[in-house]
């Protein structure tokens, strides 16, 4: 199972109001991604500067964990990154395995391509990939 954490206001408020469903599949990753009230979210960061966005969560964030954000900054566009823990460590420091990969601007449709990770591959592989 995959958290999705996501963001956006409702009814015209000017509130961020915060959603999380755990989802089974790929596809309802995307549906949730398609489903996203993308022109009024950035109407409203233009306005105020604030803004949305996505986190997806494989894993336990108090050992291993994957974490995907995705922040949107136009209209099919938006930052991209990945955190993987493969071992918290003492203190979250001593003997930590953890990677983190920057992946800049990216599409909505490669931001896609990248969060199937979350569904084929395991922790421990998603670390492997990324580890400088």
């Amino acid at each position: 199972m995959v958290k999705v954490m996501y963001d956006h206001r409702i009814g015209g408020g000017e509130e961020l109001v915060g959603h999380e469903k755990e989802v089974s599949t790929h596809q309802d990753v995307c549906q949730i991604i398609d489903n996203y009230p993308w022109a009024a979210e950035l109407a409203w960061f233009k306005k105020l500067g604030i803004g949305g966005g996505f986190n997806f969560l494989l894993g336990d964030e108090n050992s291993q964990y994957a974490h995907y954000q995705f922040v949107p900054i136009d209209a099919d566009v938006g930052f991209l990154t990945l955190s993987v823990v493969l071992k918290p460590g003492v203190f979250k420091l001593f003997g930590r395995k953890s990677v983190s990969k920057d992946f800049d601007m990216v599409s909505i449709a490669e931001a896609k391509v990248k969060l199937n990770d979350l569904f084929t591959s395991s922790i421990a592989t998603l670390y492997n990939r990324y580890q400088r």
